[in-house]
């Protein structure tokens, strides 16, 4: 009775693996197939991290923009208004004389006209001994300045130089794009290639289930024929039992590597995807994929950028030498003045002012700060040279280590692959001398279990070449398969 229930669930169990199999197959509308390549084109395009590096490039690209317009003309136009509250008082200790040159010209010579004007300036301005501390208020109560100042620098080194510093910014900005682009491209290659691992494991363990439930049934018949003892019967069901806690683990993993790469791809957690292959699919693609042997790093963008900023850090150093060179600029200044008590404005007066000039500076001292900046500069170009050797040697370790563990890969992909094929074949010798009452359950189970553990062997040693692959291309900053 109990045998004849443990034959129903299994049965039970096996159709509903089934029907979710046909249901999984029923809903291909709306299901996003994917390949490595869709997921890698998917997440270059729809990744958060890759459109912030492409919009700095854009905003560097407006910052070179902004440096040369530092060498066109700045035109400004300002309006400007001001009420008196106190006006200015103003002390003219000389006399009326002193206009006309000294007193040598005659007052003769002077028109009529003139003359008058120049006795109320004498009235005016020739100050009371007894009262000359008083002094003479001036000005009115509104001011209105209407001024339109241009300015346009003639020789200015520091201007060409951060031109030149704009330059490398912006091509800093387009090497972290490029850097975004390798570091998203190796974390969706790993992610996939984890959930190939995860798809596979599941994949293997309820094949697995399926087998040792037909096994289990097989057994249970021959029980009830009496070909068997009760021990068979209940160490095939035990050994069943112990594959569902691995089932359930393989697809939960699946799961979590399926949100990953989702993540990484910068879709909806809840779209539902479908991940096409297996992990043996690249084999064959594995041993013909050509690994380089030089340790090229022209391409890595970790050195690139390093380069750049040493670019930079020199730029910095010779901006700080400029600083000592003088300067030329030229300014013109137009400007409209109108004095009033009253905000009568059609009755306003309005006087032009206009000045146009060159400036001419020339540094002299500053309190060392020059000096010692160019001095920081110095210090820092060495700065950067030795960390640059620290960081070459660093990636060269890196390229060997991966291009060792490739090796070493592939060695356990061979090994693997045949331990399987004899695991498999072991599995079938035992399984007829068990059939025949030759052997024992103990070594069906055994054999079994070694089958599984080759196969599992087998497809982690394919990832450990992808992963390990998938590190050299980012380190060296290209795709190997595109490049053979």
């Amino acid at each position: 009775m109990r045998t004849t229930k443990i034959g129903i669930a299994l049965v039970a169990i096996c159709g509903l693996f089934r029907l979710s199999v046909a249901n999984a197959q029923e809903l291909d509308s709306g299901v996003l197939r994917l390949d490595l390549e869709t997921a890698v084109q998917i997440a270059l395009s729809e990744n958060p991290l890759v459109k912030v590096a492409d919009m700095e490039i854009e905003k560097k690209n407006y910052a070179k923009r902004s440096a040369y317009g530092a060498l066109f003309p700045q035109i400004d136009l300002i309006g400007q208004y001001q009420r008196t509250l106190k006006r200015q008082t103003m002390y003219l200790d000389t006399d009326m004389s002193s206009l006309f040159g000294g007193g040598s010209m005659n007052p003769g010579d002077l028109t009529p006209e003139e003359l008058k004007v120049a006795e109320v300036l004498g009235k005016l301005m020739t100050p009371d001994p007894d009262s000359a501390n008083d002094g003479i208020q001036v000005g009115r109560k509104n001011i209105w300045n209407g001024t339109v100042n241009v300015s346009l620098p003639l020789v200015v080194p520091s201007l060409w130089k951060n031109i030149q510093m704009s330059k490398v910014d912006l091509e800093m900005a387009v090497e972290q794009s490029r850097s975004s682009k390798i570091d998203l491209t190796h974390q969706v290659k790993k992610a996939f290639y984890s959930t190939l691992l995860a798809k596979d494991s599941y994949d293997l363990f309820r094949e697995t289930y399926r087998t040792d439930s037909l096994n289990l049934l097989n057994i249970k018949n021959k029980f009830d024929q009496g070909v068997v003892a009760e021990y068979d019967v209940i160490t095939a069901d035990v050994r069943l039992k112990s594959i569902i806690p691995n089932i359930l683990q393989s697809e939960s993993m699946v799961k979590i590597a399926e949100l990953q790469l989702k993540m990484l791809m910068g879709i909806d957690a809840e779209l539902p995807v479908e991940i096409i292959g297996s992990l043996s699919d690249y084999e064959k693609w594995m041993f013909e994929a050509i690994v380089p042997s030089d340790n090229n790093l022209l391409d890595n963008s970790d050195l690139r950028q390093f380069d750049l900023q040493a670019m930079q850090a020199k730029n910095a150093y010779e901006m700080q030498k400029l600083q000592r060179l003088p300067t030329l600029t030229s300014s013109f200044n137009y400007s409209y003045i109108s004095q009033n008590n009253d905000f009568k404005f059609n009755t306003y007066r309005w006087d032009p002012y206009s000045v146009v000039g060159v400036t001419l500076a020339i540094p002299i001292f500053s309190g060392g700060q020059r000096y010692h900046n160019i001095k920081q500069s110095e210090i820092q170009l060495v700065q950067l040279q030795e960390q640059r050797h620290h960081l070459k040697r660093g990636l060269h370790l890196s390229v060997k280590n991966s291009v060792e563990l490739i090796n070493k890969s592939i060695e356990q992909v061979v090994a693997a692959e045949s331990s399987v094929q004899q695991a498999k074949k072991g599995y079938e010798i035992t399984q007829k001398r068990y059939e025949i009452g030759a052997g024992t359950i103990v070594d069906l189970n055994a054999a079994a279990l070694a089958v599984t553990n080759a196969e599992l062997q087998y497809r982690n040693a394919i990832y450990d070449y992808l992963s390990s692959r998938a590190d050299l291309e980012k380190t060296l900053g290209y795709d190997i398969n595109a490049i053979n």
